[in-house]
């Protein structure tokens, strides 16, 4: 029983994370100009890259990326726990 609270757990999250991303991505407008994505594979160019030394990670992505990486160390303590021998 203890591993499967777990996984339930495990399973939860990861759905309220993806509803919460759907979530975020239907207000910011992502699904907004499906038109215009449609045809941008047939346009036969692609646009400049910007140019590499100005690149900057917006502060939500650098918090998108500690958030996942706390999530997985603590997936990993949690399993290192479950495995040690009582």
């Amino acid at each position: 029983m203890g591993y499967y609270s777990y996984f339930l757990l495990y399973v939860f999250v990861g759905f309220m994370l993806c509803a919460a991303l759907f979530a975020w991505a239907v207000v910011n407008g992502q699904f907004s100009d499906q038109k215009r994505a449609r045809y941008l594979p047939l346009t036969g160019s692609s646009p400049a890259p910007p140019d590499p030394s100005t690149a900057k990670w917006p502060r939500s992505m650098v918090w998108s990326v500690l958030v996942i990486l706390i999530g997985l160390a603590v997936q990993i303590a949690a399993v290192l726990i479950m495995s040690i021998p009582s």
